[in-house]
């Protein structure tokens, strides 16, 4: 029995000791409650691009512009710390973190890894970087997350995983970002930004600090905290970095400038008032601020000073301590306050009353627009990554779009606020990315579609960015080329897609060599908005792709093989003083005199809904339209409307679709003063919906909102138009007790309801720099195009013309989020529910699927559910009872797994 004991003794000595990780190793406070707990929180909040480039911020170049270098703050803050174990530091932003860790040594990382697993560094935020709230897609807010916390974790395994969201920088805070960050695991939030009123009621009634119920359907919350100040700096007088002016503490009564006594007396002044407003006795203070911290040595010297001197002097009643966010809130749960909830968003933010920031919500649409197409790209090539993992190795090119994306979608990034080569340098990442993309297509196309035994090599596939320009070099000249077209759906897809053409002569061929019905139209041409040369026609042909799939369909130039050919002539006709209208075997769009919208039939019920569009800006000023012909074929129906040089429009109905599709290219936009103009286009439908209005928080659950109201503060009417202006990522609607109207956008935008039954969308700005939108913007449909030699014999007997990821459909109301590769054989799946609890009941029931039979080509032969970051296990393990592989989706629930296949 001893000798067991003494074995057993032996072996727990050897057992490595747990991570003493920052949240384990708060330095300690006082529990007397006539002692405020004052937490220094040092940090540092570093942009990936803003004023200067992401690279020129981390190496310190362009110095003319700003003298910072991030590698430089790296560097200082782990000598600093590792000085004095009392000492604390907090990095947010994964993506310079990344960046100090490829450019630094194996003795200097494992001095930081070393910091961080002792508890003196913590990570917060842990994102690649701090993401927009009001422009970001939710698909893409938790990629970047995911990215950026996945690097973390093989940095820092457990200490690495962040437990506080720090949102300090962006223009306002969805309730969307609130409910992931919940779902991430994430113990607290905090930021710095909130509408100028709200800020006041909270500091009169101390809830500063609330309880955010981020979720009606899913019942989220999360502990958050707005600062005390407008920024998250450190008090007045005690910013001690040279980007700063302020007097560093001098203790020596003999020494020129001695400031020891003011210094104390303003620091205490500044705690005390803080501690008004909250309802504790913790306070929590920042120490740093945008890039600071270049010289580290600067700031602890005197942060030591100040602890030193205030804990001495008992009768202030403070105790100093450094601290982190995460012991911060350590502290507040101990202190167990009542805390306010709050159930609504923190749009739009305004830092005073004529100060509202809501024109981000569309500036630089174009580049909002590239960066949805390079999402929507990144989704597919992941997953066909994962279906064609034994023969293709390019997971460092999958990285750098990943990274590209990530980046994008930081809050000087996607909101179109950094300076203009700043963001050129965001698209150039992106194009790059998008390069690698192609790239990836045409490698796992090649590997999943080569049949067994055939060395011909697939034509080479090119994606055609500029369809929507009606340009496409590629196959310019080119008798015969193929069309692959890939759905990263979890349903079949069936559309009709549109493709460049160069002749009025085609066959369209299925993969069955069966003729497809098509049609050629006249390309669509405002003159000054052509930058190249154009396709003459636009070709139009219905498709259905398999889920998580691909199919290939024939194109050619067979002047000769007209027997073949289901090729419909387009009828154009010019409005006159006749109406015009568009219609399909659903729905008729009616136009006026003037050649404007005027309605809508619903041909069931025999209803028209009244529905007027226009273009407007700002000033007041109405665009009248010039012209607007119709093109008329059995597949689409189209009313093109001329406006002005720089305005056009396409109104277009799909066979079998209650969808009326507005494409509009405006820009460049003219310079007549160097007046801002803020460009919208309104619709007017016969709704009456009063003044509410409901807009998506970053694609998933609505929001409410009320004109000239808000559920948080007292509205006062100084900006009536901004103040009630909401970002959209996907919809804006109105409704009443039988219709509702909804309009759906391809990027993040500004909408309104500015009166009863209207809608506006805000689709361009000038304001003194025009980004030449509706110009090279690119489509977001997956499509590659591949000249080949016509023998669509031969090319049949080479290759797989069809491919489905999945066996069968996923039910209707679910969603396949991600499906990408892990680490070895492993997977990451998120399948979602996309209704919400009050939506119609027949589309909010819960779903099952089955994920051993989910996928056609992929054996699935264990799973682990993790958080939606893909890091974390949840706290409690939730069963599926009956089957452990049939898991259950209920509304807006997302649920992440990481498969082990073979």
């Amino acid at each position: 029995m001893l000798l067991l004991l003494l074995s057993l003794v032996v072996w727990a000595s050897a057992a490595p000791p747990p991570p003493s990780c920052s949240w384990n190793t708060c330095n300690e406070w006082s529990s007397d409650p006539n002692i405020i707990n004052v937490h220094i929180v040092p940090h540092t909040h570093d942009d990936l691009g803003w004023i200067k480039t992401v690279d020129q911020y981390f190496f310190g170049s362009k110095p003319e512009l700003v003298p910072v270098g991030v590698q430089y703050i790296y560097n200082t803050v782990i000598d600093e710390v590792a000085k004095d174990p009392a000492r604390r530091f907090s990095f947010a932003e994964t993506g310079f973190l990344t960046r100090w860790t490829s450019t630094h040594t194996d003795a200097e990382r494992h001095k930081l890894q070393k910091l961080v697993k002792t508890g003196q560094i913590e990570m917060i935020g842990g994102g690649w970087v701090q993401h927009d709230e009001a422009a970001a897609h939710y698909v893409d807010i938790i990629d970047q997350m995911e990215l950026g916390l996945h690097h973390l974790d093989r940095l820092f395994g457990e200490c690495g995983h962040a437990q506080t969201a720090w949102q300090i920088d962006p223009f306002g805070h969805s309730r969307e970002t609130a409910n992931l960050f919940a779902l991430m695991g994430y113990s607290s939030l905090f930021f710095a930004r909130v509408h100028y009123l709200e800020k006041a009621a909270r500091l009169t009634n101390k809830s500063l600090e609330f309880v955010w119920n981020a979720s009606d359907d899913l019942k989220t919350k999360i502990l958050t905290g707005a600062f005390y100040q407008d920024n998250y700096g450190p008090p007045e007088g005690f910013c001690f970095d040279a980007l700063c002016g302020d007097d560093p503490i001098i203790e020596h009564q003999d020494m020129e400038g001695y400031n020891l006594p003011e210094k104390l007396q303003l620091f205490e002044a500044h705690v005390k008032k803080q501690a008004s407003f909250l309802r504790t006795k913790h306070v929590m203070l920042l120490m740093g601020s945008d890039f600071q911290y270049t010289n580290a040595n600067a700031w602890y010297t005197n942060l030591d000073k100040l602890i030193q001197h205030v804990n001495a002097n008992s009768s202030l009643g403070l105790r100093l301590f450094y601290s982190t966010p995460t012991c911060y809130v350590k502290g507040l749960n101990e202190a167990s306050p009542q805390l306010t909830t709050k159930d609504d968003d923190f749009f739009p933010y305004a830092s005073s009353n004529h100060s509202f920031w809501t024109g981000y919500f569309t500036s630089r649409p174009a580049f909002k627009g590239m960066i949805r197409e390079a999402s929507s790209l990144l989704q597919l090539v992941r997953q066909l990554n994962v279906f064609a993992a034994e023969g293709i190795d390019n997971d460092h090119e999958v990285e750098r779009m990943q990274r590209a994306s990530a980046l994008a979608q930081h809050h000087d990034a996607v909101t179109g606020t950094a300076k203009e080569n700043v963001t050129r340098d965001y698209e150039r990442r992106l194009a790059a990315g998008m390069k690698d993309g192609q790239a990836i297509l045409h490698d796992a196309l090649a590997h999943l579609s080569t049949k067994s035994g055939v060395n011909v090599s697939l034509p080479q596939q090119i994606r055609c960015e500029l369809r929507n320009e009606t340009v496409c070099e590629p196959i310019r000249n080119v008798a015969a080329f193929t069309v692959t077209v890939f759905n990263p759906r979890g349903h079949t897809m069936k559309e009709t897609i549109r493709i460049p053409y160069f002749s009025r002569n085609v066959v369209v061929l299925n993969r069955k060599k069966q003729p497809v019905e098509s049609e050629i139209t006249k390309t669509f041409q405002n003159q000054v908005q052509s930058v190249q040369p154009r396709a003459p026609f636009e070709l139009s042909f219905p498709v259905k792709v398999s889920p998580l799939g691909f199919a290939t369909y024939f194109v050619n130039n067979a002047t000769s093989n007209r027997a073949t050919r289901v090729t419909h002539p387009i009828k154009t006709t010019f409005i006159n003083d006749e109406d015009m209208f568009i219609e399909n075997k659903l729905i008729r769009v009616d136009f006026d005199k003037s050649g404007l919208v005027a309605s809508v039939l619903d041909k069931a019920s025999n209803v028209s809904y009244p529905l007027k569009q226009e273009f407007l800006y700002y000033e007041g000023y109405d665009i009248k339209n010039e012209q607007t012909s119709g093109a008329y074929g059995p597949l689409t129906q189209e009313a093109r409307q001329i406006f002005s040089p720089w305005i056009s429009q396409v109104v277009r109905l799909a066979d079998n679709s209650k969808d009326v599709e507005f494409t509009w290219t405006v820009g460049p936009l003219p310079i007549e003063t160097n007046i801002t103009k803020d460009f919208i286009t309104r619709y007017t439908f016969g709704v009456k919906s009063g003044s509410t209005f409901y807009t998506d928080s970053n694609g998933r659950q609505m929001m409410k909102r009320t004109r000239d109201a808000h559920p948080s503060f007292a509205y006062e009417n100084t900006e009536p138009i901004a103040a009630n202006y909401y970002p959209i990522t996907t919809a804006v609607l109105i409704r009443d007790d039988s219709t509702q109207a909804t309009v759906l956008t391809d990027r993040s935008q500004g909408a309104s309801s500015p009166a009863d039954g209207v809608i506006d969308v805000m689709v361009h700005r000038r304001s003194f720099y025009d980004d030449h939108w509706g110009v090279e913007e690119p489509l977001n449909e997956p499509v590659t195009v591949a000249a080949f030699d016509g023998n669509v014999d031969e090319y049949v007997r080479n290759f797989e013309t069809e491919f489905a990821g999945l066996k069968s459909e996923l039910p209707p109301h679910a969603h396949l989020l991600t499906l990408a590769k892990w680490e070895g054989k492993r997977i990451i799946l998120r399948l979602e529910h996309v209704f919400q609890i009050s939506e119609d009941d027949t589309v909010t029931t819960p779903v099952s699927v089955d994920l051993r039979t989910l996928f056609s080509t992929i054996n699935v032969t264990a799973k682990r559910e993790v958080l939606l970051s893909g890091i974390r296990e949840p706290a409690t393990e939730r069963k599926d009872y009956a089957d452990d592989f049939l898991i259950s989706l209920h509304p807006m629930e997302i649920r992440t797994f990481i498969l082990d296949t073979e």
